[in-house]
Parts: structure tokens; sequence; C-alpha cells
């Protein structure tokens, strides 16, 4: 095993792939509901909540009124794209989460097709539904604009797992989970509520679409000896442990490093570089973790992807709350509405992600 803890190949003594299950058991009603909520992974919703929420606050900094109709069907048309995402993954990606035999909360699907507990058609049509959700929530916005970016972020999500794109089978999944999440996803939700996005709202939504890409690797990289059984062909796998892991340290470098040119030179207030930076201890555990080979040992990997995954809404929260303090700070201050609607966002994450940091880093491995 080599510095990063990652051998170039599965080794003999692998553990076996998870056996495909003959068909799906007959359950008990309450059991086929929970299961299909499970199937959809609403944990990570999480994200795109704190990802509308940056950008409805990018809008107030700019100036602009709080319009809470659009603030509702910005986070109804995020929740549909991810739960769709989840849910077309779930059937386009049974194989290689079969071959995975070490998967995580995090990583590796939700088991739930894995474990033959309902049929992968279901999952499908889980998707389908919400696609065309998705789609009549596009065909309201207001502008050809908003339009189009919805439903680049709709197509992206779609094609991440669904042929013939199947762009996480050609090392471009984490490229397009970044630019649907937290690149397109903030500057829609700004451009709903104001009509037009400044260039500050750019650097700041490409800051975390960058965090994302990052984190989209660690993700992989932790499934990838499953996506080699299978010819997943995963930025992980093309570049290896050693070179995934280079890469992530590299990137939050680097961003860090932007981030201080960008606030120096006046392209961004100070307050968002200090924001953006006060999360980097977050990154540098990971990376940490990641050079000691963590993700190869059960009883650590869990922590790693969970950790990687939260980094991007500590961040866009911690970038969320610089720009609220400076608009506060201006004569125009904040709306009172957004005050009240964020203030109940960031409770009910700080409420979830207190129980999920118990769960995934503080409790001891059994």
């Amino acid at each position: 095993m080599n510095s990063t803890g990652f051998a170039a190949s599965a080794s003999a003594s692998a553990p076996v792939p998870a056996p495909v299950p003959a068909a799906a058991p007959a359950l008990p009603r309450a059991e086929r509901v929970r299961a299909f909520v499970r199937l959809g992974r609403p944990k990570f919703l999480v994200q795109s909540m704190m990802v509308v929420g940056l950008g409805v606050s990018m809008s107030v900094h700019d100036g602009h009124a709080f319009r809470p109709g659009w603030f509702v069907l910005t986070l109804a048309f995020a929740w549909c794209t991810h739960l769709m995402t989840h849910y077309c993954n779930e059937y386009f990606d049974l194989d290689a989460d079969r071959a995975n035999a070490a998967p995580t909360g995090w990583t590796g699907g939700s088991r739930v097709l894995v474990s033959g507990l309902l049929r992968p058609m279901v999952s499908l049509s889980a998707a389908f539904v919400l696609l065309f959700v998705s789609l009549g929530l596009i065909a309201v916005m207001p502008t050809t604009g908003t339009r189009v970016m919805a439903a680049a972020i709709a197509a992206l999500s779609w094609f991440y797992t669904a042929p013939p794109l199947r762009l996480n089978y050609h090392a471009l999944g984490e490229v397009a989970c970044a630019l649907v999440l937290y690149g397109l996803g903030p500057l829609l939700a700004c451009a709903l509520q104001s009509g037009s996005v400044t260039g500050a709202d750019v650097v700041y939504a490409g800051v975390v679409c960058a965090l994302q890409f990052l984190r989209m690797s660690v993700m992989n990289l932790a499934d990838i000896e499953g996506d080699r059984r299978t010819g997943k062909h995963t930025l992980a796998v093309a570049l290896d442990g050693p070179g995934l892991v280079r890469l992530y340290i590299a990137g939050q470098v680097a961003v860090g490093a932007g981030m201080l040119v960008l606030a120096g030179t006046g392209v961004v207030p100070a307050a968002g570089a200090v924001a953006v930076l006060a999360t980097a201890p977050v990154a540098a555990w990971v990376s940490r973790r990641l050079l000691t080979g963590a993700l190869r040992r059960p009883e650590k990997a869990n922590a790693v992807t969970f950790l990687a995954s939260m980094h991007m809404p500590v961040t866009a929260c911690a970038i969320t709350l610089s720009l609220l303090g400076s608009a506060l700070n201006t004569d125009r201050g904040v709306p009172g509405g957004w005050l009240a609607a964020y203030g109940v966002t960031l409770t009910a994450f700080l409420v979830w992600l207190t129980g999920a940091v118990r769960s995934n880093v503080l409790r001891r491995p059994a």
C-alpha cells in the first residue's frame, strides 16, 4: 500500500460484492414506504436547501427585495431535481452498487435495491415522476434565462448516470454534479429573486462549485473498487487513489489562495474570504485522513465521507452569513421576511447537523 493507503488495483483479499437478490420480498405497506423514502436519500437535501439560501442571500445583498413565492418555487425545484437524481442513480448505478463491498452512509447508494427491498423499476418510475414535476416548475419560471438555467440543471442531473451520456461513467460526473448543485443552483436562486446576477455572485458560486467538485472526487474515491469492477470510469478511477488525493489537497489550497487574492484585489469583500477560510479546518481534517488511508478502513471511512460532504453546506452557510451581515450594515438592511425564512432554514440545518455529527463522527464504532 502506498503513502495514501490506496492500492493500484483490488487485492485478492478484497471483500466479496453483495449478491443479487432473487426478488423483492413482500413487505408490509409501512415498510415499503420507509424503504422508498430511504431509496431517495433525503438527508442530502440539506445541501440543496443551503444552496437556495445562499442564492437568495446573494440577491438580498445586491439590494433586491425578498420574493417569498420565488423562494418556495426555487426550493421545490431544487428538492425535486435532487431527489430525481437520487432515484435515477439508484436504478442506473445498481450494478456498481452491488459491486461495492464497502459502502458508507454517504456513498455506495441507499442499499435498498441492492438488498432487494424494492424492485428497481420503482426507483426509475419515481425518477420520471420527479422529472416531470421539475419540468412543470421550469415552465412557470419568469424569464428565458432562468428557464434555460433550470433546464440545464435538470438535464445534467438526469444524465449524471442515465444513458446515453452517463456522465459519471466517463469521468465527467464530478464536474456535472458541481455545476448542477453549487454552480448553477445558487445563481438560479439569485436570478429568480432579482432577475440578474453580479460578478461577485458568480465568484461565490464558483468557489462553492469548485469545492463541490473536490468533494465529489472524494465520494467517488470511496467507491473506487466497485466502480473498477463494473467499468465505471470516474475521475477517481482515472487518477487512481494517490492522484485523486493530491488533486483534493491542491484544490483546497488553490481555492483558499484564490479567495485571498480576490479579497485583496477588491473583487469580493474580505468578509467573504474569511467565511470561506473559516471552513478550511474541515477540509484539512479530510485531507489528513485521506493521506493516512482512512477510506480503506471501514471504521474511519464513514466519518471522512460525511465531513467531506458537510464541508459544502457549511461553506455555503458561512458565505450566506457574511453576506447578510454585510447587508445589515448598510442603510437598506435585510428584508425581515428573509431574515425569518433563513433563520428557520439555518436552525433546521444546525439541528440536523448536530445529530448527524454525533452519529457519523462522535459515535464510537461497534
